[in-house]
């Protein structure tokens, strides 16, 4: 489904405005602008799903009334993928209820809207153990930012589990800048938004289509793993 020009306004979203968390000085983009003295890599660029928070992926669902004994991972996964409305969802073109309906008639579900808000906002479990404390060491030495594929129930979650969203100078959400990764698109978007070039920018993603995608444009990037593994990588980036 193509993106059209009023999708994301219609829902009361501004397209390409990204999502500021409260209390961060400007002074910290300002730091990501393009300055001969500064080091090669100046900006770190995060996932947020299964990067720095945990999901509990499709299985989350299977305990949906009219799901169990008629559906399981995989005939979940394959609506999702073969669905205009779940793209239209993160793109923010489409209002959460909307999609839920298509959801529920598609699957043949019996839930209430409100069980499956429940449900999808449900799928962010817990933090991932280190990533917290990790940014905040991070945020220390570079601007942080955000980017993912996310929509509005699912970001209820991050906010809701999350504490150091903070860190970031910026979050660009799916819904809110209409584009997904791994289009280089949405590279670009980010690029132009925070004032860098891709080989000043390490972008860290549990997907390797997305970090495929990002190193295509000349990015750094790291396939996230864990935050041990994920602090090793980033060091022998920065060092360069």
């Amino acid at each position: 489904m193509a993106l059209d020009a009023g999708g994301i306004s219609r829902f009361g979203l501004r397209p390409g405005a990204g999502h500021r968390p409260p209390d961060l000085a400007q002074a910290a983009r300002q730091e990501a602008r393009a300055d001969p003295a500064a080091p090669l890599i100046k900006v770190l660029i995060f996932d947020l799903c299964d990067t720095v928070v945990r999901t509990a992926g499709l299985p989350g669902l299977a305990h949906l009334p009219g799901v169990e004994g008629r559906h399981d991972a995989r005939s979940l996964e394959r609506w999702l993928l073969d669905s205009d409305e779940f793209y239209a969802l993160e793109r923010g073109e489409i209002a959460a209820d909307e999609f839920l309906a298509a959801f529920r008639t598609g699957l043949g579900l019996t839930a209430s809207d409100d069980q499956l808000h429940r449900a999808f906002e449900g799928l962010i479990l817990h933090e991932i153990a280190g990533m917290a404390p990790l940014l905040r060491r991070l945020a220390a030495a570079y601007p942080l930012y955000a980017l993912s594929n996310n929509n509005v129930m699912l970001w209820r979650g991050i906010e809701r589990i999350f504490s150091a969203l903070d860190t970031f100078t910026e979050i660009f959400l799916s819904q809110e800048i209409g584009l997904l990764k791994p289009n280089p698109m949405a590279f670009h978007y980010v690029l132009d938004k925070i004032g860098c070039f891709p080989r000043e920018t390490v972008l860290i993603d549990d997907n390797p289509h997305c970090t495929a995608a990002a190193a295509e444009l000349g990015m750094a990037t790291v396939l996230f793993r864990d935050a041990v593994t994920t602090e090793r990588e980033l060091s022998k980036i920065l060092k360069k």
